[in-house]
């Protein structure tokens, strides 16, 4: 039997399992342009994203950056077929175009910025839709237990039968981003993943992804995938820390690409985001430092910081108190 995936005019057949490791990349791109509405526009300069190429391999994190309104959700979008576009995109060695979008689905899970919230789901059955790819190769005992891991590890247990309407943003966040594990797919997309979430689960979302990155997944056809991981971020710092490359977009075209090694520079992310970008981020970095040393201060050291704080502050009570 080939070991070519069988495609035909509806797409490809993912009834033929095979057990074998996949070596397409997750992502081939070539001349991508893309817009908004169903009309094509007429002129190049009004296409959303202009001309874009990359490719993203198995196994890699790719970080999508750049300022607001540069195309970076438009490319998300496109990369699954959610909008309209031209050129040439392949998934895992398929284009685009002979997919539907189930095998879209089960290669590819979205999360987007935006979470649709008018339907009183709970939250459990909110995670289990991402299981829909799934229903014809999974089993309902698999179901269910990737549903449970999906909570457990967003830490949305004990808020499973509660409806959605009633969360907060970054309770939904959380939940939106348990659906697209239950989807268990190699390839996630993640839009703003961490910008309604606190400082707690910012840093356990980080931590979780940086694991799922280094695993494999098996697709319904018997394929088995390195995880890929592809996130916008408007965070420079998350951004490096989950990326092994970058793709930075400004003005709807691509702006640089490559192992954020060897493309990340001053001069890249000044022209980027018209401003010095290290310059701004090392502003706090000093408050930071001054935190951990007073961590790091002997029991003597610490006691004269309280002693001289609160001199400091009986001294601004005495100043309020005489300018009444």
């Amino acid at each position: 039997m080939t070991e070519r995936m069988k495609t035909g005019r509806m797409g490809v057949n993912f009834e033929e399992k095979r057990d074998r490791e996949s070596t397409a990349p997750a992502f081939a791109v070539q001349n991508l342009s893309a817009w908004y509405g169903k009309r094509r526009p007429g002129s190049r300069e009004q296409y959303t994203l202009r001309d874009i190429s990359f490719t993203v391999p198995a196994g890699r994190s790719l970080g999508i950056l750049g300022p607001n309104g540069s195309g970076k959700t438009t490319l998300l979008r496109a990369l699954t077929g959610i909008l309209p576009a031209e050129g040439e995109i392949q998934i895992l060695g398929t284009p685009l175009s002979l997919m539907k979008r189930r095998e879209i689905a089960c290669c590819c899970a979205v999360m987007s910025q935006f979470f649709p919230t008018g339907y009183s789901y709970t939250v459990r059955e909110t995670v289990e839709m991402g299981r829909y790819a799934r229903k014809k190769t999974g089993s309902i005992s698999s179901d269910r237990e990737a549903v449970d891991r999906s909570l457990a590890e967003t830490g949305l247990l004990d808020l499973q039968d509660r409806p959605i309407t009633s969360l907060s943003g970054g309770q939904l966040q959380r939940v939106f981003f348990a659906r697209a594990l239950a989807q268990e797919t190699p390839i996630l997309l993640l839009d703003e993943p961490t910008s309604s979430l606190d400082l707690k689960y910012q840093a356990e979302l980080s931590g979780l992804l940086a694991k799922w990155k280094q695993g494999k997944t098996t697709l319904p056809d018997g394929r088995c995938v390195q995880n890929t991981l592809i996130c916008i971020c408007h965070d420079l710092s998350l951004a490096l820390d989950l990326s092994d490359d970058l793709l930075f977009v400004k003005d709807g075209v691509l702006a640089a690409a490559g192992r954020k090694e060897a493309i990340l520079s001053e001069p890249l992310l000044s022209e980027i985001y018209g401003m010095n970008v290290p310059k701004y981020m090392l502003r706090t970095q000093k408050i930071w430092r001054e935190l951990l040393q007073e961590e790091q201060m002997s029991g003597k050291q610490k006691r004269r910081k309280a002693k001289e704080q609160k001199q400091y502050r009986s001294c601004m009570n005495l100043k309020v108190a005489k300018s009444r």
